[in-house]
């Protein structure tokens, strides 16, 4: 494979090497023999502003607990794979682990130096110990962000009106802070206000206007059903009805969205446009404008307004325009409430460890996220008949995420002590009409997300201290109420209007060929189509769980000789700096192996690298990186 990848290296010219004298396209004229023209140097982002990340450590006192339940979990696999006469996989190399549990706590690879220090140690404990520290690793949160990023559909704004950026970032941090699942979820419910005054109504203000389709989303996200064909009829193949999909929506029924005009009603654009010095068309008048705009969106609850029946209404249990009760969908609890408590009520409902249904979805989805398939799939489609793959291992997995108390990265790192989840992973092609039994994880490809970061942890030096600035100033810039003046407001669009000029002077520091250097979680929330986060999978956050792992044409031409591929090889990269210290071939070539793919290489891959740079001279290095990178065995998780 690396011999074959090397030879169309040479033979395309689709990448120029490492340590030439100028840039790479330079080096290829070189090894073209034509002349090479002077281009001038560009630069690795180095100047970028750090930030030191604070994550929640894993308690040491309870590992024992943890271990015993990673071996019941062992138990309950083993017993289901006798049962069905099949044998658990081997277990990893610690070359496979140690990728692997990299990729699924942080979010990228391991460099050459921690995988090296890994590999050669002798301690029984190596992997418990790995797996406790990563877990109190900055990149915990970014991954952990993406992940769920992908199932709550976050993004930077709802539409043009809508600014959810402290949202995301409210997530971001709650997951660095461990708060509980049930709590964030609690509060996302159940907030109100505006998003940088209380970021968690960011889950109800990610559907404006969409009570109907927000309460769907909810349910499917948390409790792992999809009720939102009863929106509309009867479901056509689960027990719910129109009827009871409007007796649980009218728990939300009176949320409201924007903040009556009346609230501010001395300022429209007519008053903003007059107050600008330069009238409507300027800055001033623009950014005025915007600032009256995102503070009219708010979450806060009508208690004078209930859901009804809609008016085409068809069913004979319920009459067109008839008030709705509110009532649960998963038990016969049919007690009434009084309108101020609608949306805490729901909130506490979906969270109670009583609802079996949340804990369950969330339990299910970490697995699916460490085993790469879920107990239940499709992770949020259950109905009452739905089986799991091993009915004993969900209900105990249930217990245990209650037990915890909703601490989802206890719950991990239990998953990950686990034999299972060390074991080799499964390559073959699984069976869509049978259950997967898990002899180990199946073989899965690297999300967008985690390709991009690894990328990010080859050229830069502590790329997860690199954050998106904080928000806190910009709110407060924009922040108004009903006492606030027309001309106040235009003082603070020339307040905006600097600040946002000092941002972007800042991101220039952060800068590489026009992209932006920064984990995932902290570029914008989607990235725009054609970034390379996008061509990889990243969705849209239109649909719920959208993204996908799929390969493309577009991604091959992208690796292959994309600008962002090269970033690692230009001068001052942390896989240039740890080869060009180094002066002994087979060195140089232990590093670039396990900066890659965390293992050293064999003694053909040597023999064939050798050759490589023998023939192309100082390219070949950058040729070997290129051809490594293309290979299945970077881009899958083993």
């Amino acid at each position: 494979m690396l011999r074959n990848l090397l030879m169309l290296t040479v033979s395309s010219g689709l990448l120029a090497g490492l340590f030439s004298s100028d840039s790479l396209e330079s080096a290829f004229a070189q090894r073209k023999k034509t002349p090479a023209k002077k281009a001038p140097p560009i630069r690795l982002p180095t100047q970028a502003e750090k930030t030191e990340v604070e994550v929640a450590p894993v308690a040491a006192r309870l590992q024992a607990l943890a271990i015993r339940s990673a071996n019941r979990i062992d138990m309950l696999v083993e017993a289901d794979l006798r049962k069905h006469n099949l044998k658990p996989n081997d277990p990893s190399t610690d070359e496979e682990f140690l990728r692997r549990i990299y990729l699924d706590t942080t979010g990228t690879i391991p460099t050459a130096q921690k995988a090296k220090l890994f590999l050669r140690s002798r301690s029984s404990s190596k992997r418990t110990a790995l797996i406790d520290r990563l877990l109190g690793q900055p990149g915990y949160g970014s991954q952990m962000y993406n992940w769920l990023a992908d199932i709550m559909r976050l993004v930077d704004k709802a539409d043009n009106n809508t600014y959810l950026r402290p949202y995301s970032d409210w997530v971001k941090q709650s997951l660095r802070d461990n708060t509980p699942w049930d709590r964030m979820v609690n509060d996302m419910l159940s907030s109100e206000g505006k998003v940088w005054e209380n970021p968690a109504v960011g889950f109800v203000l990610r559907d404006p206007g969409m009570p109907l389709d927000n309460l769907n989303n909810a349910v499917r996200m948390f409790m792992g059903t999809r009720i939102g064909c009863a929106q509309c009829h009867d479901h056509p193949f689960d027990r719910w009805t129109q009827k009871e999909f409007y007796q649980l929506a009218a728990f939300t029924g009176g949320t409201e969205y924007r903040l009556a005009r009346t609230d501010m009603s001395k300022l429209n654009n007519g008053t903003i446009d007059k107050a600008a010095p330069g009238g409507d068309r300027s800055v001033e008048a623009r950014l005025g404008r915007s600032i009256v705009r995102l503070n009219r969106a708010a979450i806060w609850s009508n208690n004078q307004k209930q859901l009804k029946f809609p008016d085409d209404y068809q069913y004979d249990n319920a009459k067109p325009g008839q008030l709705t009760t509110p009532t649960f969908l998963f038990d016969t609890n049919k007690a009434s409430f009084t309108l101020p408590e609608r949306r805490q009520i729901f909130a506490d409902w979906v969270t109670s460890k009583t609802n079996d249904r949340f804990a369950t979805t969330i339990a299910n989805r970490l697995w699916k996220k460490a085993m790469g398939i879920g107990l239940i799939e499709p992770v949020d489609d259950m109905m009452d008949e739905t089986e799991s793959s091993n009915p004993e291992l969900m209900a105990f997995l249930a217990s245990e995420i209650k037990r915890l108390e909703f601490d989802l990265k206890e719950f991990q790192r239990i998953i990950y002590y686990s034999k299972t989840y060390q074991r080799q992973v499964t390559y073959a092609d699984l069976d869509p009409d049978s259950h997967y039994r898990f002899p180990g994880p199946i073989l899965r490809r690297m999300t967008a997300e985690q390709v991009w970061d690894s990328l990010l942890t080859l050229t830069l030096e502590d790329p997860a201290a690199i954050l998106r600035p904080d928000d806190s100033e910009y709110t407060s810039i924009i922040d108004i109420d009903a006492t606030t003046t027309a001309q106040q407001v235009i003082q603070k669009a020339k307040e905006l209007d600097a600040y946002n000029k000092e941002q972007g002077k800042a991101r220039s520091k952060r800068l590489y060929k026009g992209q932006e250097l920064v984990r995932a979680s902290e570029l914008p929330q989607p990235l725009p189509e054609g970034h390379f986060v996008r061509q990889f999978g990243q969705s849209d956050r239109d649909i719920i769980s959208d993204s996908h792992t799929e390969g493309t044409v577009p991604q091959l031409l992208t690796m292959f000789n994309g600008p962002v591929t090269h970033m690692m090889l230009e001068r001052g990269s942390v896989i240039y700096n740890e080869v060009s210290d180094l002066k002994v071939i087979n060195d140089q070539l232990d590093v670039i192996f396990l900066s890659l793919l965390s293992r050293t290489p064999t003694e053909r891959e040597v023999a064939s690298a050798k050759r490589e740079i023998r023939a192309a001279g100082p390219a070949g290095y950058g040729n070997v990186i290129w051809a490594l990178l293309n290979t299945r065995e970077f881009l899958f998780i083993q």
